[in-house]
């Protein structure tokens, strides 16, 4: 089952493998055993994910939306999943010192008593310094509170709603959309019914 300490060690060993025999290799993410967008769903997800990449996955597949071990997707987990996988590429992609050079001279420029919002490398990176989730729930509980209780869920279910309700068909030109339609109303003729 996905999400479980085996599941890890065994992305260990598949990893060490791989690197071993010189080989590619793929492997799931945030597939996982939970039925719905919970803490549960979480728990599994870190789980898998973290293996993944300190195992060096090369390919990482199954990672939005999954639940039930891949038997159903939730739009709740989807968006969630794909906000959370800008974390995790942050994270695999370890910590930079391009900008460390002009880092120090901000630690100069400030000194031991100052601070450094105000300085030219802190106005020049701030808004890409942090991952910064829209779903997740950082303000304080009264604030939360006032602003519904929602969990985690429905706050994915939200932003799903919101996405779906905004979407807008890419543009097809109209004689391949017609040629679409007419072969998927000559295969719905000729294959079987098998809805009962």
């Amino acid at each position: 089952m996905g999400g479980t300490p085996e599941a890890a060690q065994m992305m260990y060993l598949m990893g060490a493998l791989a690197r071993k025999y010189k080989l590619p290799w793929r492997t799931s993410g945030f597939h996982v055993g939970s039925k719905l967008n919970d803490a549960q769903a979480g728990y599994e997800a870190n789980m898998l994910m973290h293996a993944a990449i300190l195992s060096g996955a090369n390919y990482i597949w199954h990672v939005a939306g999954w639940l039930e071990a891949g038997l159903v997707c939730g739009y709740s987990k989807f968006v969630t999943d794909a906000e959370q996988l800008v974390g995790w590429y942050k994270y695999a992609g370890g910590l930079s010192f391009d900008d460390f050079k002009e880092a120090m001279q901000a630690v100069r420029e400030v000194g031991p008593a100052g601070h450094f919002l105000g300085t030219q490398h802190t106005l020049e990176h701030f808004e890409k310094a942090f991952f910064i989730p829209s779903i997740m729930d950082f303000n304080s509980f009264e604030q939360w509170q006032a602003e519904g209780s929602k969990d985690h869920d429905t706050r994915g279910r939200d932003k799903a709603r919101a996405m779906l309700a905004a979407y807008e068909p890419p543009k097809m030109d109209e004689g391949i959309a017609e040629g679409l339609r007419d072969f998927i109303a000559k295969r719905e003729a000729e294959l079987p019914n098998t809805v009962n």
